[in-house]
């Protein structure tokens, strides 16, 4: 049984790293140079009006909290986890 709480220990570990990177990199690029220089911008107007207007950055950034949150709780689940035995 031991080996399970270290395999469910690790995919947890997993799970929030992946959800922090993904979290951050969502909530912080819409806003940067790097997503207004993207080469996609430059392939369709439409796009490119969409891609850079407030709202769907926005909207982006909120995918990037949803996923922040799930590292919060992958973490509350590692540290109470931890605490307990």
């Amino acid at each position: 049984m031991a080996s399970d709480g270290r395999s469910d220990l690790v995919v947890r570990l997993i799970q929030f790293i992946s959800s922090l990177m993904v979290g951050v990199t969502l909530v912080l690029a819409p806003w940067t140079p790097l997503w207004e220089n993207h080469p996609a911008l430059g392939t369709s107007l439409t796009l490119r009006e969409i891609l850079l207007a407030p709202w769907f950055r926005g909207a982006v950034s909120g995918l990037g909290l949803v996923n922040l949150a799930a590292a919060a709780l992958d973490l509350t689940h590692i540290l109470f986890r931890r605490a307990r035995h």
